[in-house]
C-alpha cells in the first residue's frame, strides 16, 4: 500500500470565517474548472448553440480547451487533497503534463505555421462548419486551434500545477511565479470583454481567447495561487493577524473598485450623460476617493487591532502577575506545612523521650517489688506486678516505635553498618514473637538459609523490621499458620512472611504502609498498636537500600516481602557483630 504524503500543516488556530473559505478555494476552483470543461464538451457533443456558436465580437470555447479544463481542474483538486499518496501525486502530475503537452503542441504549430490536424481530434467535423467559426477568423488557422494567448496562459498554468509538489517539499514559489502572468492574461481578456477592447483578448486578427475560456483560466489561476497556504499570497490571505485582516479586506476592494468605476464611466458615456473628458475626470476623482476611503478604513482596522493586542498583552501580564503571586503563596504554604510537620515530629520525639524516663522508673520499681526488696510479696501481688511489668513493656515498645517513626520522618535516623549472620538474626527475631504464636495456638514455621551467609546492614533495624512483620502476621491470624522463608538472589536478601489471616482488600493494599492506618478501623477492633509498625518498617527498609511490598486476598491471608542488599554501600565503615557459633536450625513451633 502506498504511504500517504503528509498534508501541509494548517496555520495557527483561525477565528475569521473568511480564512476557512480561502482554505477551500483551491478545491472549489479545481472542481468548478473541471465542471466548466465537462459542460463545454457535453455542449459540443449535443450541438448546443450556446457553446458551439461564437458570441458577438468573441469566440466559442473550443473542445480542446474544454478538455484541458477537465484535466487541469482534476490536477488542481488532487494536488490540494489532505490525504495524498505517491499514486495520486503521480496521477496529478500526469494530468498536468497532458495539459502542458496540448498547450506546447499548439504553440509549436503556431511557430511552424503548419497544420497537423492535431486540433481536430475532438469534434473535427463540427469544428469545420463555418457557422461555428467567427467571420473574422483567417482560413489559414485551423478551426479547432486554441488561440495564442489561451495556449500561452494554459502552458503557464500547466507548469504551475507541475510545480506544486516541488514547492511543497522545497518551500519554493515556482507555482505562483508561473501562475501570476497567466492570471494577468486571463484578467486582461475579461476586462477586454467588459470594456469592449478587442485587443485585450484578441492578439491577432484571426484568433482570440473566448470569454468562458478567460473566466475558467481566471478561476484556475486563483486556485493555484492559494494551493499552498503557507507562502506567497496565500499566507497573507489566511493570516489571522492584522496583515491577514487588511489583505482580506483591501485586496478585493482594490481589484473590484477600478473595474466597477470603469463600468460606471463607460455606461455614463454611452448613455450620453457626459462627455469622455468629464468621464475620465469623474473616474479619477472617484478612484482617489475610493482609495482614500480604503486607506482610512485600513488605518481604523489597524488601530483597533493594535488596541486589542495591547489589551491582550495587559491581560497576559496580569495573568502572569496573578500566577506568580499564587505560586509564591503556594511556596509559602508548603514551607509552613513543612515547618508544622517538623514541629509535630519534634514534639513526638520529645514527648516520647520524656515518657521513657518515668516508664523506666516504673519498670525498675516493679522489679524491686517483685524481688521482695521492700518485704514479702504474696502470689496475688506478684500477679499484679507482672501485669504492671507487661503493660509497661508494651507501652515502652509503642514509645520506641513512635520515636523511630519521628526520627526517620525528619531524616535523623542514623545507620550503623555491621556484618552479622542472616540465620542467627532471623532466629533471634522469631524467638521474640514465638510466645505470641503459642498463645494463639497457630503454627509458626521459620525456614532458614541452607548455608548461612553474612549480611552487611544495621542489625538493630533489621531485627525491628523482622519483629514488626512477624508480630503483624501473628496478630491478624486466628487459625492456620505464619510461615517465614528467606533466600539470597543476586546479592539481595529476600525474607517472605506469609500468613493465613484475614487478608487486606485490594482498595487498601497500599494504605497499610500509611502512618496510623490499620486493617481494622472499627472502634471495637481486637488488635492493638499505633498503626505505625508497617510504615516504620518500609521507611527503615528504604533507608537501608531495600523495600517492603505486600500482596493479599481477603480471607486468604497476606504475604509481605522484605528485600535488603547483602552488601553495604561503598565507603561505609563495617563493624563485626559477635554472633553465637554453630549452625542454627529451622524452627517449627
Amino acid at each position: 500500500m502506498a504511504n500517504p504524503i503528509t498534508a501541509p500543516l494548517s496555520p495557527s488556530v483561525r477565528h475569521s470565517p473568511m480564512i476557512g473559505f480561502f482554505e477551500r478555494v483551491p478545491i472549489i476552483a479545481g472542481s468548478a474548472v473541471a465542471v466548466l470543461g465537462a459542460l463545454a464538451l457535453v455542449g459540443w457533443a449535443l450541438n448546443f448553440p450556446f457553446v458551439t456558436t461564437a458570441t458577438t465580437g468573441g469566440y466559442p470555447i473550443l473542445p480542446l480547451m474544454a478538455l484541458c479544463f477537465v484535466l487541469a481542474g482534476g490536477a488542481l483538486t488532487m494536488a490540494v487533497r489532505k490525504h495524498r499518496t505517491p499514486t495520486t501525486e503521480a496521477v496529478q502530475q500526469t494530468l498536468a503534463a497532458l495539459v502542458a503537452t496540448i498547450a506546447g503542441l499548439t504553440l509549436y504549430e503556431y511557430l511552424r505555421g503548419s497544420e497537423s490536424g492535431f486540433d481536430l481530434l475532438l469534434f473535427g467535423e463540427k469544428l469545420k462548419r463555418v457557422s461555428s467559426i467567427p467571420a473574422g477568423r483567417s482560413a489559414s488557422i485551423p478551426p479547432g486551434r486554441i488561440s495564442i494567448n489561451s495556449a500561452g496562459s494554459l502552458l503557464l498554468f500547466a507548469l504551475a500545477l507541475l510545480s506544486i509538489p516541488h514547492d511543497r517539499r522545497r518551500q519554493d514559489l515556482r507555482a505562483q511565479m508561473f501562475a501570476t502572468p497567466a492570471l494577468l492574461i486571463a484578467l486582461l481578456a475579461i476586462l477586454g470583454y467588459l470594456f469592449g477592447v478587442k485587443g485585450m483578448y484578441n492578439l491577432s486578427q484571426s484568433s482570440g481567447m473566448a470569454l468562458w475560456t478567460a473566466i475558467g483560466q481566471l478561476i484556475l489561476g486563483v486556485g493555484i495561487m492559494l494551493a499552498l497556504r503557507d507562502r506567497g499570497v496565500a499566507v497573507l490571505l489566511m493570516d489571522d493577524g492584522a496583515a491577514g485582516v487588511l489583505t482580506r479586506r483591501l485586496l478585493p476592494a482594490a481589484l473590484l473598485a477600478p473595474i466597477l468605476l470603469g463600468v460606471i464611466r463607460i455606461l455614463g458615456e454611452s448613455s450620453g450623460f457626459y462627455e469622455t473628458e468629464f468621464g475620465v475626470s469623474l473616474f479619477a476623482v472617484a478612484s482617489i476617493l475610493t482609495f482614500v476611503g480604503l486607506v482610512l478604513w485600513s488605518a481604523r482596522v489597524l488601530r483597533n487591532t493594535d488596541k486589542e493586542r495591547v489589551d491582550l498583552l495587559v491581560l497576559e501580564q496580569q495573568a502572569r502577575v496573578h500566577a506568580e503571586k499564587a505560586r509564591a503563596e503556594a511556596e509559602t504554604a508548603r514551607a509552613e506545612a513543612e515547618r508544622a510537620n517538623n514541629s509535630k515530629t519534634d514534639f513526638l520525639a520529645v514527648m516520647s523521650h520524656e515518657l521513657r524516663t518515668p516508664l523506666t522508673a516504673i519498670m525498675g520499681y516493679e522489679e524491686l517489688l517483685s524481688d521482695g526488696i521492700t518485704g514479702p510479696v504474696t502470689e496475688l501481688q506478684r500477679q499484679q506486678l507482672g501485669r504492671i511489668n507487661a503493660s509497661a513493656r508494651h507501652l515502652l515498645g509503642l514509645i520506641d516505635e513512635i520515636l523511630t517513626f519521628a526520627r526517620v520522618d525528619v531524616g535523623r535516623e542514623r545507620v550503623r553498618w555491621e556484618s552479622m549472620s542472616v540465620n542467627h538474626t532471623l532466629a533471634d527475631s522469631a524467638a521474640l514473637v514465638e510466645p505470641m504464636a503459642a498463645a494463639k495456638s497457630i503454627d509458626f514455621v521459620v525456614e532458614l538459609l541452607e548455608e548461612d551467609q553474612p549480611i552487611q546492614t544495621d542489625g538493630t533495624k533489621l531485627r525491628q523490621m523482622l519483629v514488626n512483620l512477624l508480630s503483624n502476621g501473628i496478630k491478624f491470624t486466628e487459625k492456620g499458620e505464619v510461615r517465614v522463608g528467606c533466600l539470597v538472589n543476586n546479592a539481595i536478601l529476600e525474607v517472605r512472611i506469609a500468613d493465613t489471616g484475614v487478608g487486606i482488600s485490594a482498595d487498601n493494599i497500599e494504605e497499610v504502609f500509611e502512618p496510623f492506618w490499620q486493617a481494622e478501623q472499627t472502634a471495637t477492633r481486637k488488635t492493638g498498636g499505633t498503626g505505625l509498625g508497617l510504615s516504620v518498617t518500609r521507611k527503615l527498609a528504604r533507608l537501608l537500600g531495600g523495600d517492603v511490598t505486600v500482596s493479599s486476598r481477603m480471607g486468604m491471608g497476606t504475604v509481605f516481602l522484605l528485600t535488603l542488599p547483602m552488601k553495604a554501600p561503598a565507603g561505609e565503615t563495617i563493624r563485626r557483630r559477635d554472633t553465637p557459633s554453630g549452625p542454627v536450625h529451622a524452627l517449627h513451633i
